[in-house]
Formats: structure tokens, C-alpha cells, sequence
């Protein structure tokens, strides 16, 4: 457990001089930043493939832009970390970016849970009224 003590550490996340990874953790943060970025392209082409309803598309496509966006944002900061950029290579980003990415995620699921309901009970009411208006004859 004396490894994890740094984490703790306001110092550790805030020092603006980055150090150099082991060849492990950079093996490791690509890999997971690339997977993130690979994933946001399958469920942008599973949401234009897929035949499924309109909210099921429509909460494939956020997730795509979530999981693009943030695969992106992590291997641009992995650069700046690798290259040792003083700055943009610090390790308060990685918080940032678990913050924005867990926001992002509880939007998509306020979404389904909140939103995706309310909008099929609407429509399912539109339809039960429009079922008893006149149509129009051709």
C-alpha cells in the first residue's frame, strides 16, 4: 500500500513538471486511450447499421461522440505527457479528463433513464389520439 501514498498527495497531481512513465504505463495508457477512440468508431457504425429505434440510435450516437471525443483528448494528453511538455503534460489533466468523461456519463444515463421514457410516452399518447382523428382520403 505505500505505493498508492502519492496518489493522495495534492503535490503528486499538481506538479507541473512531468515525469518520465515506465514502459509499462505507457504501453498501458496508449492501449487504453486507443481502445477508447477504437470504441467511439464501433458505436458510431453500429448506430448508422443498426435496425433499431429511434432512441436506441440516438443514445449509440452520444456514446460515440463521448467515447471519440475523450479516446481523442486522452492520446493528445498522452503526447504531451510522453514528450514531457510541462504544462499539458501534467497529471491534474488525467483528473480533469475522469471528471468530464464521468459527467458525460451520467448525462447519457440522466437520458436513457429520464428522457428516452418521457419522449415514448409522448409519442405513445400522440398515437393513441391521432388513432381516433380522421385521415386523410386519397
Amino acid at each position: 500500500m505505500n505505493f498508492l501514498s502519492p496518489l493522495w498527495s495534492m503535490s503528486f497531481w499538481f506538479d507541473l513538471t512531468p515525469t518520465r512513465m515506465s514502459a509499462l504505463w505507457e504501453a498501458l495508457f496508449f492501449a487504453f486511450f486507443a481502445l477508447v477512440l477504437l470504441g467511439g468508431s464501433v458505436l458510431r457504425m453500429m448506430a448508422r447499421n443498426g435496425k433499431n429505434d429511434r432512441y436506441r440510435g440516438v443514445v449509440l450516437k452520444k456514446s460515440a461522440a463521448l467515447c471519440s471525443w475523450f479516446g481523442a483528448a486522452g492520446l493528445v494528453w498522452f503526447f504531451f505527457t510522453f514528450e514531457e511538455i510541462q504544462f499539458f503534460g501534467s497529471r491534474f489533466w488525467l483528473l480533469l479528463w475522469i471528471l468530464a468523461l464521468v459527467l458525460g456519463m451520467l448525462a447519457i444515463v440522466r437520458y436513457v433513464k429520464k428522457d428516452v421514457p418521457a419522449l415514448q410516452h409522448r409519442e405513445q399518447s400522440r398515437a393513441d389520439v391521432n388513432k381516433y382523428l380522421p385521415k386523410r382520403s386519397r
